[in-house]
């Protein structure tokens, strides 16, 4: 049989263009202005006697471009409440008609490095499974090697092939992961950010 012949790899090349697609778009929606959403989705305020979460009483949305949250109020009567929130969160907000746009503040570091951790635990989860679509034509050519219908020198090179595949898109991986922490963390920071060796 010709070596030619191995096509088991096909499946992870298209596996891991897909992968590395899927975490591009999943980075590209972490921002800044995320430091303060999480934030204000804590809050919880006090209604009728009853405990209420700001997302039931409200509708909250990222304003990237302006590096704003806005929080369109369902009723005049939560206004009070939900500023007195913001203030004790040391957030700065205006009034403009029946919202609230609280403005991106100056982070820290610490705030900005809750941002890496969560791009660097998408990364893994992106390499795990990058990792399991290098080992599927791995296995199905071992397979294919048991039943006699391909030789041990195609399932090699299928085995070689997936190996290189993965090297090169985990790299890419990688190299996407550092330009965004960079664009979260900024030249100081990032600077901070690499002399404490943290990045895995």
């Amino acid at each position: 049989m010709n070596l030619v012949d191995e096509n088991y790899s096909i499946q992870a090349k298209n596996l891991l263009e897909n992968l590395v697609d899927e975490f591009e778009n999943t980075i590209k929606k972490i921002h800044k202005i995320d430091i303060v959403l999480k934030q204000i989705k804590t809050i919880r305020v006090e209604i009728n006697k009853r405990s209420r979460w700001i997302s039931e009483i409200s509708n909250i949305s990222k304003d990237i471009a302006n590096k704003k949250v806005k929080i369109l109020i369902y009723n005049e009567d939560y206004f009070e409440p939900v500023e007195n929130e913001l203030k004790k969160l040391d957030l700065q907000f205006n009034k403009n008609g029946q919202f609230l746009e609280i403005v991106q503040p100056i982070f820290s570091y610490n705030q900005l490095m809750s941002l890496v951790d969560d791009i660097e635990s998408k990364k893994n989860k992106i390499i795990s499974k990058c990792t399991k679509a290098k080992m599927d034509p791995v296995i199905r050519s071992k397979h294919a090697v048991e039943n006699e219908f391909i030789d041990h020198a195609i399932a090699r090179k299928t085995s070689n092939n997936c190996q290189k595949m993965f090297e090169e898109h985990q790299k890419l991986i990688t190299e996407m992961t550092l330009k965004k922490i960079k664009s979260i963390l900024g030249h100081e920071n990032f600077k901070k950010f690499e002399k404490e060796g943290l990045l895995n």
